[in-house]
Formats: C-alpha cells, sequence, structure tokens
C-alpha cells in the first residue's frame, strides 16, 4: 500500500474510532431560520469566538437573505455538538444547508464527515495551525486531521506558520489562504488636534517614546530604558503616564535624581527642548501621546501589575509601535496576533526593555513595526470580507442533492 493510500486509510479507521459510541446526545438542534435564501452552518471554535461577529455581520451585509444556522457551543464539561454523528446528519438533512463555515482549528469530526457524506462545501477559517500537531506521522489522529484538512474546499489560516503547516498536510495552495487574523475594530482614541499639532512643533522632531498606564512596580524599570536611550539619543523624550496619577509627584523626584530633567503637565509644563521627561495626568489624553509618540510600551507587561494596563489595538491603530512583556494576561488574542505578525516587540524584562527601546530610535525599525501593528489592528474587516468571499463562492456552485 501507498503512503498516501495508507494514510488515507489511518484517516477512514482513525474516522470510526473517533465517532465509535458516539450516539445523539447533544441537546437537540438548533433553529433553522425561515425564507428561501441559502442556508449555512457555522460552527466557532473557542479560540475564534472574537472573530464570529465581525464575520456573521460581513456575510449579512453582503447578503441579507442569508439564513445562519449557529451551532450551539458545547456546555461546561460535555461535548462539542459537532461531534455527535447521529445530530449532525438530522441537521444537514433537516436545514440543507449550502455550506459549512468553520471559525477557527477545532475540526467538529461529524459535522465534518456528514457534509462530506452530502457533497457540502466546507471553509475553514480563521484557522491558526500549530506546526507540531501538523507533523508528518501515522498517528491516528494525525491522519484523520490530515485527512479532514485537504477535504475542505478552501482553509483560511491566520500567519505564516499556520500557512506552511497546511502545506505541510497536502492542503493544495489553490484551495489555501494567508488572510491574517480577524480583528476587533476599535474607535481610535481622539485628540485636540491643535493640541497635538502645538506639541509636535514644540517637540520638532525628537524621537519620543510613551509608557502607557505605567505601576510603580515598573518605574524603575522604564526610567532605566530611558537613561539608556539617551545615552545613544540625547534629546530623546519619555511621554510617562502613570497608571496612579498621584505617583506623578514621586516619579519626578526620581527622575531628577537620576540626572533627567523632568516637567509635569499637572503643573501646565510644556515638553520644552531641555525636557527628558514629560509626566502626563494619568490616564487622560490617551490619543494625544500615542500619536505623538512613534513607540510605546504597555505598562503592567513587564510585573504582571495589570490594573492600568491598555488595550494594545489603542496604540496601534494610532500608528504607535508597541513593545510589551511577558505578561499579556489582559488582552492574550490581541498580543498573538501582534507578536505573530512581527508587528510587536516582547521583551523579557527591564534589560529587554532598555535594549528595545534604544533599538527602536532607529525610525525606519519603528515605523515598520508600527505599520505591521496597524495593519493587524484594522485589518479585521478586510479579512472577514475575504472569508465572506470565499462563502459565496461555495454557495455559488450548484446546490448538493438533497
Amino acid at each position: 500500500m501507498s503512503a498516501s493510500g495508507l494514510e488515507s486509510g489511518l484517516g477512514q479507521l482513525g474516522l470510526w474510532l473517533h465517532l465509535r459510541g458516539r450516539g445523539a446526545g447533544g441537546s437537540g438542534l438548533p433553529p433553522v431560520p425561515p425564507g428561501a435564501g441559502p442556508a449555512i452552518v457555522v460552527h466557532v471554535a473557542p479560540e475564534a469566538d472574537h472573530a464570529e461577529r465581525q464575520v456573521l455581520r460581513r456575510m449579512v451585509t453582503l447578503r441579507p437573505d442569508l439564513r445562519i444556522i449557529r451551532l450551539p457551543a458545547p456546555a461546561a464539561g460535555l461535548a462539542d455538538p459537532g461531534d455527535d454523528p447521529a445530530l449532525m446528519r438530522q441537521l444537514l438533512d433537516t436545514a440543507r444547508p449550502q455550506a459549512l463555515l468553520l471559525l477557527g482549528a477545532g475540526l467538529p469530526v461529524a459535522l465534518i464527515a456528514a457534509a462530506a457524506e452530502r457533497q457540502i462545501p466546507v471553509i475553514l477559517a480563521e484557522a491558526r495551525l500549530d506546526p507540531q500537531r501538523s507533523a508528518s506521522g501515522w498517528n491516528l489522529r494525525q491522519a484523520l486531521r490530515r485527512q479532514m484538512l485537504r477535504g475542505m474546499a478552501h482553509v483560511l489560516v491566520t500567519d505564516p506558520a499556520s500557512e506552511a503547516a497546511a502545506l505541510r498536510i497536502g492542503v493544495a495552495r489553490e484551495r489555501l489562504d494567508m488572510t491574517g487574523p480577524v480583528t476587533d475594530i476599535r474607535e481610535p482614541l481622539h485628540c485636540s488636534e491643535a493640541e497635538r499639532e502645538a506639541l509636535a512643533d514644540l517637540m520638532d522632531g525628537r524621537h519620543a517614546w510613551f509608557a502607557a498606564g505605567l505601576p510603580p512596580s515598573e518605574e524603575q524599570a522604564v526610567l532605566a530604558a530611558h537613561e539608556a536611550v539617551l545615552h545613544h539619543s540625547h534629546r530623546a523624550l519619555l511621554i510617562l503616564a502613570p497608571g496612579d496619577p498621584g505617583r506623578a509627584p514621586a516619579l519626578a523626584e526620581r527622575a531628577e535624581a537620576m540626572g533627567m530633567v523632568v516637567a509635569q503637565r499637572a503643573l501646565d509644563e510644556e515638553p520644552e527642548p531641555e525636557i527628558q521627561v514629560l509626566l502626563t495626568e494619568g490616564m487622560t489624553e490617551m490619543g494625544l501621546w500615542y500619536r505623538l509618540a512613534p513607540v510605546s510600551y504597555m505598562g503592567g507587561t513587564l510585573s504582571g501589575d495589570l490594573a492600568a494596563t491598555r488595550h494594545p489595538f489603542e496604540a496601534a491603530a494610532l500608528g504607535s509601535a508597541v513593545v510589551h512583556g511577558p505578561r499579556i494576561d489582559q488582552h492574550p488574542t490581541e498580543w498573538q496576533q501582534l507578536d505573530r505578525a512581527g508587528a510587536a516587540r516582547a521583551v523579557s524584562g527591564a534589560e529587554g526593555l532598555a535594549q528595545a527601546m534604544v533599538d527602536l530610535t532607529s525610525a525606519e525599525l519603528a515605523a515598520t513595526l508600527a505599520h505591521n501593528a496597524w495593519s493587524v489592528s484594522t485589518g479585521g474587516a478586510d479579512v472577514a470580507i475575504r472569508i465572506a468571499d470565499r462563502l459565496f463562492e461555495a454557495l455559488s456552485q450548484e446546490s448538493p442533492t438533497p
């Protein structure tokens, strides 16, 4: 038997073993919306929850008559209904969908198998494929996964590593797209344009970086990083927004003790040419500082003191390159999206922060990072459109025979 034939046989055996003994233990069929428009079944893996709203909104906007049948998420401790063979066969025979849309790489085996039996096209999107799980080998589970992925009408992955994994699995190049991730579109923070122009003129092209939402536990690390930046670029300016505005006087004293010249926004002091640290009035005017600073460090991500940690897309959407520490407990999906796209600089500690800030005094490097971050933070709508386009291609095909 050839390698491909053996893998196919293993895949069929794996499917049988996976489905064996799984009865119709689900919580019932999801409702089928009335109407004459095309029906699609949508399955959303937990890691793709963030993408569902944008993708479905885009599809309904383009096709108002679309009837969406959303499989319910499994209750805690219960199996995914997409793995219930009897329920999935009943669902497809009742709803007679023209396509399946799977968001995320959690593959509902029974649903995919039932669709294959009925020649219903399956589109997998927002897929992050683990290269380790996708590696070659004769493990039954791996063979089953490869067989399912190769049978998809189209696979849309979020990053280059997933694209490479899909190609290794054997997904045909013409059925594979690397779209990037679907991201939440956040309304950019506002600022006074007159104030921005005045401060930009005052700063006169100086390199600036912004420490946003800084907790006390990271004050020394940020000031030490700026000390390193000043050795490299003596006109550099640190704009510092403490998570607790009451820390500004103590921060000013600490920076001055290190030999830095400090201005405090609360005292109506401006970043004159000799000023090396500008202390803001806490977490106000954030949109102003992100616009003025080409680089932003998101406070709390070094120490894990996350009380004042900001959403990373705030900075990214306003053209500021983003630096973060290892503690990304808040907004982990967004941080992973930025890191995978080469759109953020991750550091492990105070020394790494200092080195990153010195490196990012390079305008070209900071601009590249900022452009990548902007693309991730604002690209969700484009990715949702591409997913919808692939689904509508499947809908334009001849409807499956009931």
